[in-house]
């Protein structure tokens, strides 16, 4: 006879559905419950190995069929199939069916001696009588419209991406599903995929023009629902690039690729552009991972949570730095890159296999983040292939923490082109253009994050080479054309006389383009506003003055005192904000004070821990407890100020009494350069960040005392909304939008004005060209954002005048959300 199993996150609930099946049948079908952890803090969960027990203790050749709850039952449930022969794992059948209704019927059908296969079929339908009874079927769109069912709620929904739903928009995807309370599921024919999982809805390899089911099921799932329909009417955010080809008189068959003809080698075209320079390799290694039993399984899962912890924050700070350098767009990629390692199918499975093998964290993970790797290889897509080189970036990084391996750097001497098996995302994300010439892997495509990031550095790139790249010499002269995908490892004169025609004639075009950005940003009435650049090192003041930036708004000093072991000296300080003052010239640079804490610790400093660190030590407070940190900062930047147009502000300013206190610590840095009777600027503009709202209610106080205010809409809007933004139940509030923000905008504009003072923004909104025109008529004389959103900003104010953005600024924060303030710039904002 079948033999049945019920598997659930609580105990509870398996031996209650065991008990309905039995006053069913009595004790005729074999049953056996698995449900919960043995935790009794957190009892809450599944384990593969109870599944295990179970299932052998009603084990028979007739079959056994198993039912389960939610998404991690299903994978403990495969995990412990892992454990049988596999002629007993084959009689084991996993069944879809709804955990009560489903365990009711299979019980049934068992007692009558059927066949696994029917009683797979009867508990699958057991939801048909239901249906029938209350007059509804499977939830469907009509004419758009949500139909609600037993089952819960679904929309039919047609991607039209140029690439299907890879990874940035399925990313977007994930995160939306995310905010809701609310079970979903995406359907592509007879695959199915838990909507908050980023790999398995990236690997489901939905096309272009193909359309999926979502099914929702929970308190929010109308809403969610209605989210993703909204999502994937906005083409899930997506802006379809073009995918680089070749000329068709210098197209290169696929067979002829990493094979020399006539001196040239073919690969792909990956990012446009001529570089020509010596060749310098970059080929980090992974130490090797040996596998190892372990005692402690609750320690190992403990690590692996600490790495994987690690590992995202190391990629927030990349993805803030991409965002700078290159766009949103390109920062995207790195969001998807958090989402995976937040997935929770990657992390159960690493979880069970530990507790199930009692197997070393190093292990466990590499085998699950490899397995993940190998599902996108195995898709059909080009593009969606070749996404297993982000998982493996993701997952090596968390590797090296468990493994105390250092990241690999990669620093140049002198301008060189870089040559490489393969880049990952990350590495590529934070290479120098002004000394990577170009770039050649010997794997890779076109359609690669580490292209579509090269391309966004504007870095020449030849990629899929082939293994010929591995023989050439560091400082060997090569050349290669990113347009075409050639490599010439021995260029002669005549070549390399044509390629340096070539870029020449390609560098005017960029600059032509370049020029146009770089032309001052004022209305059609003649009132100009000042555009900056936000930046987190002195390499990016050069990138931001190539979109036009005219000064730096905000230089972000975190990541002086970020990845080390100890604060940096003051001389270390001053070289960097002199090579950035130097980029600039007369241009002006502001400079941030350290802004640590919260979501920025520093590995070296105790900053304690805080149940809420948003509201705790950070910004300003630390730095006024810290002399130690703050005073040699302080001098360094009054020191780089000689000759130079620099500019100091302070970062969360809440009170008068702060803001004196800093300006004391100025007075003191600087009395003690006097006395050491080193050189500094004398008279430097001293101003602020508007950040939080109580410096909003005494702006008028803090004017007096200051020579500019400048707006941080990031936490400002968290902070007066009170609503953390990285929560994703409140995350619908973090709208700098809203117009309860856009009031206080207002107010610190006009308290600044009145006092005769400039007010600027640097935070995300201030690089939101749809919201451009609106800040000018909120009154703000300045903005600073990404550099790559800068062209489109300066764009937005040429195409307006002073009559029409306070028109839009006085309706807009009239309005009742931050969705409708969007909704009307769209409308009013061709």
């Amino acid at each position: 006879m079948v033999g049945i199993i019920v598997v659930s996150h609580s105990a509870k609930i398996a031996e209650g559905v065991l008990e309905l099946a039995r006053q069913m049948v009595g004790e005729t079908v074999p049953l056996a419950a698995a449900g919960g952890i043995d935790d009794p803090e957190n009892p809450i969960g599944t384990d593969a190995m109870k599944i295990l027990t179970a299932i052998q203790s009603v084990y028979s050749e007739d079959g056994v069929v198993v039912l389960m709850d939610l998404g991690s039952a299903l994978l403990s449930a495969e995990t412990a199939l892992e454990f049988l022969p596999p002629e007993e794992a084959a009689q084991v059948h996993l069944c879809a069916a709804p955990l009560v209704e489903g365990a009711i019927a299979a019980v049934v059908q068992a007692s009558l001696g059927s066949s696994a296969t029917a009683v797979m079929g009867e508990a699958t339908g057991a939801l048909t009588v239901k249906q029938a009874q209350l007059g509804v079927t499977q939830g469907e769109v009509v004419g758009g419209e949500t139909a609600v069912s037993t089952t819960g709620q679904s929309i039919s929904l047609t991607v039209h991406n140029k690439l299907g739903l890879h990874a940035r928009p399925a990313a977007r995807f994930v995160r939306t599903a995310n905010q809701f309370d609310a079970e979903i599921t995406v359907r592509k024919g007879e695959q199915a995929a838990n909507a908050k999982s980023i790999n398995q809805v990236a690997t489901l390899g939905v096309r272009q023009g193909e359309t999926v089911e979502i099914t929702a099921v929970g308190p929010d799932a109308a809403q969610a629902l209605a989210a993703l329909q909204a999502l994937a009417d906005d083409n899930f955010g997506d802006v379809d690039e073009a995918v680089l080809s070749l000329p068709k008189d210098q197209e290169v068959e696929i067979g002829d690729r990493g094979l020399e003809i006539e001196g040239v080698l073919a690969g792909i075209a990956g990012s446009p552009g001529i570089a020509i320079g010596p060749a310098v390799h970059y080929r980090p290694t992974l130490p090797e991972v040996t596998e190892r039993e372990v005692e402690d399984a609750a320690g190992e899962w403990v690590r692996l949570q600490t790495a994987v912890a690690a590992a995202i924050q190391e990629i927030e700070q990349i993805r803030e730095t991409a965002g700078r350098q290159m766009g949103q767009s390109e920062a995207d990629i790195f969001e998807a890159h958090q989402l995976i390692l937040q997935d929770p199918t990657l992390l159960e499975d690493a979880h069970q296999r530990i507790l199930a093998r009692k197997t070393n964290a190093e292990a466990v993970w590499q085998a699950a983040y490899e397995a993940v790797a190998a599902r996108y290889a195995a898709i059909e897509d080009e593009y969606m292939r070749a996404r297993a080189a982000d998982v493996r970036d993701v997952g090596q990084r968390v590797l090296r923490h468990l493994l105390g391996a250092a990241h690999p750097t990669f620093t140049l001497a002198q301008p060189a082109i870089l040559l490489a098996e393969d880049l990952t995302p990350s590495d590529t994300a934070q290479l120098d253009p002004a000394l990577v010439l170009g770039i050649a892997t010997e794997r890779g495509g076109a359609t690669s994050h580490t292209a579509i990031l090269a391309r966004g550095l504007g870095i020449p790139a030849v990629v899929g080479v082939g293994p010929a790249l591995a023989a050439m010499a560091d400082d060997q002269m090569i050349a290669l054309d990113g347009r075409t995908g050639q490599l010439w490892p021995h260029p002669d004169k005549k070549t390399l006389a044509r390629l340096k025609k070539e870029q020449t004639k390609w560098q005017k075009e960029r600059q032509e383009a370049q020029r146009l950005s770089r032309e001052d940003a004022v209305t059609a009435d003649g009132r100009r506003v000042e555009i900056a650049a936000n930046i987190g090192s002195p390499q990016e003041a050069a990138v931001a003055l190539q979109y036009g930036a005219e000064g730096v708004g905000l230089f972000r000093t975190e990541f002086l005192f970020m990845e080390r072991d100890s604060a940096p000296t003051e001389e270390e300080q001053l070289a960097a904000y002199q090579k950035a003052a130097e980029v600039l010239g007369e241009r002006p640079l502001i400079i941030r004070t350290l802004d640590v804490g919260g979501d920025k610790p520093l590995p070296y400093l105790d900053l304690g821990r805080e149940d809420n660190p948003f509201l705790g030590w950070r910004g300003i407070r630390f730095c006024l407890e810290m002399p130690d940190i703050f005073l040699p900062q302080l001098r360094a930047i009054l020191r780089a100020g000689v000759g130079h147009n620099v500019k100091l502000m302070f970062p969360m300013i809440g009170t008068l009494g702060e803001l004196r206190a800093a300006k004391e610590m100025v007075a003191q840095a600087q009395a003690e350069l006097r006395q050491a009777k080193i050189p500094f600027a004398e008279q430097m503009d001293v101003g602020l960040m508007i950040e939080v709202p109580s410096a909003v209610a005494i702006a008028d106080q803090l004017a007096q005392e200051a020579d500019f205010f400048s707006i941080g809409t990031n936490d400002l809007t968290q902070y007066l909304m009170a609503a953390d933004r990285g929560n994703r139940k409140v995350a619908d509030l973090v709208n700098a939008l809203n117009p309860a923000v856009l009031r206080m905008v207002r107010q610190t504009a006009v308290a600044a004005h009145e006092a005769g003072i400039w007010v600027g923004m640097c935070g995300e909104l201030a690089g939101n060209a749809l919201a451009a025109p609106l800040l000018l008529g909120l009154g703000l004389d300045e903005l600073s954002m990404a550099a790559p959103s800068i062209p489109a900003v300066k764009t937005a104010v040429r195409q307006t005048t002073l009559a029409q953005v306070e028109e839009l600024a006085k309706v807009a924060v009239g309005l009742a959300s931050g969705m409708a303030v969007a909704e009307f710039l769209q409308k009013e904002i061709q």
